[in-house]
């Protein structure tokens, strides 16, 4: 049996997340998933660095958006049907995407980014179903949600 490449990429993202960044992460992220007022600052900050490199981050920006969308909404108490699981998958995968503390050093001119954005293509693909749900959601109730993303700024 051949595996095709696309296929073997997928294989790679899947245990490197699984493996890898959640393991270094998932304690803190569990943390933040009953802490609405740090998630807010650890989204506010890996919003940031997204809007920095956004051509890193092109093939799944939209999708992204939309991830940051929910949880903003989540830690205003708008959205209230993210399944635990998933909260714990986004911010672990938002902690790596944000640590200084990677496998590939951000630093490094051309490919500090590149296991960032692998390790957020691979969640914003998990969640895809529960991003789906919310834009449905975000869709009926929009007239009612005033909350921009980047509305807090960042403290060092």
């Amino acid at each position: 049996m051949k595996i095709e490449k696309p296929e073997v990429m997928v294989m790679l993202k899947r245990l490197f997340f699984t493996k890898l960044a959640y393991s270094m992460f998932k304690d803190e992220a569990k943390k933040y998933s009953s802490n609405k007022e740090e998630a807010q600052g650890l989204l506010t900050k890996a919003a940031l660095k997204a809007d920095k490199n956004q051509l890193s981050l092109k093939g799944f920006w939209s999708k992204l958006q939309l991830l940051f969308q929910m949880l903003k909404s989540w830690t205003k108490g708008e959205y209230k049907e993210i399944p635990y699981r998933t909260l714990v998958m986004m911010f672990a995968g938002l902690l790596y995407f944000v640590s200084p503390i990677d496998i590939v050093p951000d630093f490094l001119m051309g490919l500090g980014l590149l296991d960032d954005a692998a390790v957020i293509a691979f969640i914003v693909k998990q969640v895809d179903k529960d991003l789906v749900k919310f834009s449905e959601w975000h869709s009926r109730n929009k007239n009612t949600i005033h909350a921009p993303i980047f509305s807090e700024t960042v403290e060092n």
